[in-house]
């Protein structure tokens, strides 16, 4: 057997503060190998109250991989209510919990089975906050040489948008209404616009988020306060923003019989029902995850491949692992306010 032990030092209160990879092979009969790693996680013990832990990874299973954190991103949306204590849920939430999911990093290792990964590739996948990961093969995706980092991190988002888009079916010729120039409704606006939708128009109250919205393909951003208070114009319409206000002026815009695809979770406010969508006969959707990452992953690299896209952009805040706790902290007080934050890890 060949085992494989992977420690490093002088782990004190930050991720990456003096960590070294510290290899160790040794050599017996057999041919299966173990590798036994430390990982610095950043869990929620307590509402707003983050800590980076120490945990012993598990060994590396045939089909794992061992996965160094190059980047994560910071889903505002989803996580700051969590952190705050906010979050609109059916169970008691439960600490400590594991923070974030979006990431991109570089295998450092590979299971005898692992068919199409390679120590050194670039993969995003779903662990969150930390530095190290074992995850299966089959969770993992590959990230073409010239992807960057931030356009990989958003890989998930996208997918995300990309299965609301594909459950509301909106034709090339039917105008599109999005409220929420957030991460969502960007990335919503991006597959619309992706998929051949040529009317889509935006709501937005934040005025410094409108030049974005226009560059990534919208056809009108407003304020709320310019919308026509009753229009027919609009056959689909996603709600991107949280907020029930929004929702009810979706629901005044949208035509007869139309669409409207709830893209955003519920975490700020509850979301209700106006007389316009009992008088209107309108649909409704939710949706989640994503329709499969994978498909979408390969879909969206030769689209951004392709064509130039601002999408980049998205990322208004970049910080190190080592300012993730008081990045929350500032999130939560109001202090910044950014669409999407990238958050970047040391050697």
């Amino acid at each position: 057997m060949q085992a494989i032990y992977v420690t490093f030092a002088s782990l004190e209160n930050h991720p990456t503060s003096g960590t070294h990879s510290i290899l160790h092979n040794q050599r017996t009969n057999g041919a299966s190998m173990t590798y036994i790693i430390s990982s610095k996680s950043l869990l929620l013990t307590a509402v707003r109250h983050l800590e980076w832990i120490t945990e012993e990874l598990p060994p590396l299973s045939p089909q794992s991989i061992l996965v160094q954190t190059r980047a994560g991103a910071i889903s505002i949306g989803s996580e700051l209510p969590q952190y705050t204590g906010t979050a609109s849920q059916n169970d008691p939430t439960r600490y400590p919990r594991m923070t974030g999911y979006e990431s991109i990093g570089t295998v450092m290792a590979c299971g005898p089975a692992v068919q199409h990964l390679h120590p050194g590739d670039r993969v995003i996948a779903f662990y969150g906050h930390r530095t190290h990961a074992v995850v299966p093969e089959m969770k993992s995706i590959l990230v073409p040489g010239d992807i960057s980092d931030p356009l990989a991190l958003l890989t998930i988002l996208t997918c995300d948008a990309a299965k609301g888009v594909r459950k509301v079916a909106p034709k090339p010729e039917e105008a599109v209404l999005i409220t929420g120039a957030g991460a969502m409704g960007l990335l919503t606006l991006f597959i619309l616009k992706a998929y051949g939708i040529v009317a889509v128009d935006m709501v937005e109250p934040r005025v410094e988020r409108h030049t974005l919205a226009r560059r990534l393909g919208a056809r009108n951003v407003l304020l709320p306060q310019d919308v026509v208070p009753t229009s027919k114009t609009y056959s689909v319409a996603f709600e991107c923003s949280s907020r029930n206000e929004a929702f009810a002026l979706l629901q005044n815009q949208v035509q007869e019989n139309g669409r409207i695809c709830i893209t955003s979770d519920g975490n700020l406010e509850p979301l209700e029902l106006t007389p316009a969508f009992h008088q209107k006969e309108l649909q409704l959707v939710g949706t989640s995850d994503g329709w499969d990452y994978h498909q979408h992953a390969a879909w969206f690299f030769q689209e951004v491949q392709q064509r130039s896209t601002p999408l980049e952009q998205l990322f208004e805040v970049q910080v190190t692992s080592r300012e993730l706790i008081s990045t929350f902290e500032q999130l939560a007080i109001g202090a910044i306010q950014p669409v999407k934050i990238q958050v970047s890890y040391g050697s």
